[in-house]
């Protein structure tokens, strides 16, 4: 036990109310930035450590947040943080802490990593801008680790703990007027395989070279496993609140017991997924995240149901939002759903998402880093950014093929193939 948990612990054995929660996290950001094949900023290094009072008085929660991790300190907040619940009205939905028996369903998980050294970090750095160079092209991204570490303690016994590290390659690897942008997402980089990655960026990144004129319409599209990430965790953060789709405030509002989807598409969260760097459980309060299906065989299976409208509802609680959301991927690789369409649009990544119509689950965005055309299952050279209108429901439901996922920061998405995707305008960078 160091200092700042024998505080806590030192708090809470005098709590000032029955509901006190006390939230300890400590982050570190190891960054290196480059472009033009060099690095531009290194050793960017941040360490943040925190701890988040929460003090309920008579149905109303104060917070307070400080990084005094001093004994003074940490009282210092649960005292402002008790103020500021007396000068609040009452909560209709407010819930008390978790108890210890709660807290001992969470599915925990101890994550194998070992050190991201520098040595490894600049041997990686070397070797890509070197590829590069050979390849006549340049490259600007980011090389970073991040290791963590989340506390939850409260007055009712409940105690929870998990570390985790998640590190990332960023690489966007650029032409004279066209680029390619890929990432390699792990926790210590032991499972890294340089050459292959930046071989096929290489070979992408020089295929989007030149692109040429494509008009807007709809095609039949495969989304690589960014685009897929990039939109549907928008869809889902708009939609899938148990509460607001009962109040008619969601998407789903309106299709209650309605196919949307094709039976190819699993979305679930699995909060000891191991690989993908979430934490199994929520860092305000402690509650433990659930394993369950979201959309399962073309239907809605379980939206998210926060503490207070699972016990509303006579419900097992989810989270407000989910733990890790997985979209589960079959074993065919990406080579293998863009054999399989004859005449299409390959879409690397899309950006600049934004919401267009809520009770239809439009959304519009742009393409970008590679988009290619695909002729007789084949990549025949890039064409144009574009910008798109599409209802997500119709990309669910007209999703015809999905490949091996990858995984990402928070998520393990496939790349999928999509019939009559909605391209309305070209875009220029």
């Amino acid at each position: 036990m160091n200092k700042t948990n024998s505080i806590i612990e030192k708090v809470l054995k005098d709590p000032v109310t029955d509901h006190v929660v006390l939230a300890y996290s400590k982050s570190e950001t190891h960054h290196i930035r480059f472009s033009n094949n060099s690095v531009n900023r290194e050793n960017l290094h941040k360490l943040e450590e925190e701890v988040k009072a929460e003090v309920g008085v008579d149905g109303a929660t104060g917070a307070c947040r400080t990084n005094d991790l001093s004994e003074e300190g940490i009282k210092r907040a649960v005292a402002k943080a008790y103020e500021t619940a007396k000068l609040l009205p009452k909560d209709p939905e407010y819930m008390p802490p978790i108890t210890q028996q709660e807290a001992a369903a969470v599915k925990n998980f101890k994550p194998a990593f070992g050190e991201f050294s520098e040595e490894k970090k600049y041997g990686i750095l070397d070797e890509a801008f070197g590829e590069m160079k050979k390849a006549g092209l340049n490259s600007a991204g980011s090389l970073s680790a991040n290791p963590y570490t989340l506390e939850v303690y409260n007055n009712r016994g409940a105690r929870l703990s998990h570390t985790n590290c998640f590190s990332t390659l960023a690489l966007t690897a650029m032409t004279g007027n066209s680029s390619f942008k890929d990432s390699h997402i792990s926790k210590d980089f032991s499972d890294y395989d340089g050459a292959k990655f930046l071989s096929d960026l290489v070979s992408r990144a020089k295929l989007s070279e030149n692109p040429g004129p494509l008009e807007p319409g709809k095609y039949t599209v495969v989304l690589g496993p960014a685009a897929v990430e990039e939109l549907l965790l928008f869809f889902c953060w708009y939609n899938m609140d148990a509460k607001a789709i009962d109040e008619g405030r969601s998407a789903f509002s309106k299709r209650p017991g309605a196919t949307i989807a094709s039976d190819l598409v699993h979305i679930c969260s699995k909060p000891d997924h191991g690989r993908v760097g979430l934490h199994p459980f929520c860092i305000d309060d402690g509650m433990p995240y659930t394993e369950f299906d979201m959309i399962k065989g073309g239907k809605l299976v379980s939206p998210w149901y926060s503490r207070f409208y699972a016990a509303k509802k006579g419900v097992a609680a989810t989270g407000k939002q989910s733990a890790n959301i997985l979209f589960k991927g079959t074993d065919k690789p990406l080579e293998a759903l863009i054999a399989g369409v004859e005449n299409g649009v390959y879409v690397n990544s899309f950006w600049y998402i934004r919401l267009v119509d809520l009770m239809d689950g439009i959304f519009t965005g742009m393409t970008r880093d590679g988009v290619f055309r695909i002729k007789d299952g084949k990549l025949a050279g890039s064409v144009n950014n574009f910008r798109f209108n599409q209802s997500v429901f119709d990309l669910l439901l007209n999703t015809i093929d999905v490949g091996r996922a990858k995984d990402m920061f928070f998520t393990s998405m496939p790349p999928i193939t999509v019939r009559d995707f909605n391209f309305v305008s070209k875009t220029e960078f």
